[in-house]
Order: structure tokens, then C-alpha cells, then sequence
């Protein structure tokens, strides 16, 4: 039988951690998978997947900078892809092309399994991009109540305006009792903690992992009890995409990375 094929789209795409995450979760189940790293251009991204599907391609994640134009790519798409207005898994089936989005679920999954309680569910996040929408639509969907930090405060209204229909979200005014700050910027999130006035057992998350989520998780240290990578939240949601294309779901605990 053929390698059922898989990959991760992405510019840039060497750093990417997926295909060893991937090849641990085949191994769960004895699937011989290809899941292969591809570096595209934002012109090129359509021709290239188009290849990759029609080549008899299963499934693709997809990351930064492409998730918007996955949107438009898929055929068809999730309720949840629709609420992050994002998609970042790509699945063939019989009618075509699904696109899904598992970031938040990742995140949302990745808290549980650190089985971390919060005092009041009141979260600040840092950030109203593309993935700040992901976790923004998650949190709410918990039950969170959501108030955005943003260098350009018209983009965080917009986004509130978007999502008000999930829950409880707004521009942060200085709101008390957070324990929760997430960072979904790539760079100087830590200068707004100073501004937010933290519950005693806060946990502050940043959606980086490695070297990236260094600087802002050793700030955060003087502002929170407990600090955590994003290393987690891709192990989870790269698990649910491995789902939605084999019907499988791997045991996570069991990954090294």
C-alpha cells in the first residue's frame, strides 16, 4: 500500500515541527504516512496545493502567512474555521476540499491537560490578528470573558465587534481580577503587562514556543504564578487535524518534541 500523504504549508517552513509530530502519531496506529515541509509563495500558494491534492495528497496543515487565503482555498468550511475566519487544516473528502480550524481547540486542550483552574475566567489577550480571533472565539466559547491589548486600538474594536456574538469581549479599561494573559504577538508583548491588573494566581501563555516565547514568559514572571509555551497547544492541535484525516486520535502524552 502507498504512504498516505500529509504535509505543512508555510514561508517560512524549515523550523516547522510537524512532520516529527506527525510520524509520532502514525506510529500510534502502524499508518505509513509522507508528511512533507512545503515552502510556498503567496502567488504560488494555490498552483502548489492544487498540485499536492491532485498528486493524491490527503491532507495539509497550513500555517503563517497563509490561513486566510486556506479560507478562500477550502471548498467548504467548519463552523469553527468560520468563527476564527481561519484555517490552518485542510482535508480531501468525497466532496471535496474541508477547510477546519484547530488552533483554539489546541489551545483550549493544552490548558485542560495542565489541568490549570482559573479563579474568575477573565483573560487578556495580547494581539487582535489572525490567531488572536482563534484563541479570542475559543476563550469566549468556554464561557471567558475576553478584553483585548492592541498597538492599534481600531483593530481591537473591530475584533470585538466581530466575536460579540461568542460572549463577553472588549477593548481592555484597566478591568481587575485577570488570571489569564496571552500573548499571540511575535514581538514586545511583554511591555504591556505593567498595564494589567493581574488576579493573585494569574497564568500568563504565550502561543510561541522556544526562544521565541522566551523574553515574554521570563517578564511575565513577576506578574504571574505559572508560565507556559505554545509547545503544548501545537502538539494538540496538530492531534486534532491528524483526526479529522484519519478518524484516529492520538495520545499526546506520549509525544517528545
Amino acid at each position: 500500500m502507498s504512504k498516505l500523504r500529509y504535509g505543512v504549508v508555510g514561508n517560512p517552513i524549515s523550523h516547522s515541527l510537524s512532520p516529527n509530530l506527525h510520524q509520532q502519531f502514525a506510529q500510534q496506529f502502524a499508518l505509513d504516512i509522507r508528511y512533507s515541509k512545503i515552502c510556498a509563495t503567496s502567488k504560488g500558494f494555490n498552483r502548489v496545493l492544487n498540485d499536492f491534492f491532485q498528486a493524491g495528497g490527503k491532507g495539509l496543515n497550513v500555517t503563517a502567512p497563509f490561513k486566510l487565503q486556506a479560507l478562500d482555498y477550502a471548498h467548504m468550511i467548519t463552523q469553527r474555521a468560520e468563527d476564527a475566519n481561519s484555517v490552518n487544516t485542510l482535508v480531501m473528502t468525497k466532496d471535496g476540499i474541508l477547510g477546519d480550524s484547530t488552533d483554539g481547540m489546541g489551545f483550549l486542550r493544552d490548558l485542560y491537560n495542565k489541568q490549570i483552574d482559573f479563579n474568575n475566567k477573565r483573560a487578556v489577550l495580547l494581539g487582535a490578528g489572525g490567531v488572536a480571533r482563534c484563541i479570542a472565539s475559543s476563550l469566549l466559547l468556554d464561557g471567558f470573558e475576553v478584553y483585548l491589548i492592541n498597538r492599534t486600538q481600531s483593530k481591537a474594536q473591530q475584533l470585538t465587534q466581530e466575536l460579540k456574538h461568542l460572549g463577553h469581549i472588549k477593548v481592555y479599561e484597566k478591568e481587575d481580577h485577570i488570571d489569564l494573559v496571552v500573548n499571540s504577538v511575535s514581538k514586545n508583548g511583554e511591555r504591556f503587562l505593567k498595564d494589567i491588573y493581574f488576579d493573585l494566581d494569574a497564568k500568563a501563555y504565550d502561543l510561541n514556543y522556544g526562544e521565541k516565547a522566551e523574553v515574554f514568559l521570563n517578564h511575565a514572571k513577576g506578574f504571574t504564578t505559572q508560565q507556559i509555551n505554545g509547545l503544548g497547544m501545537l502538539i494538540e492541535q496538530g492531534a486534532e487535524s491528524f483526526g479529522l484525516w484519519t478518524g484516529k486520535h492520538p495520545d499526546t502524552s506520549k509525544i517528545i518534541l
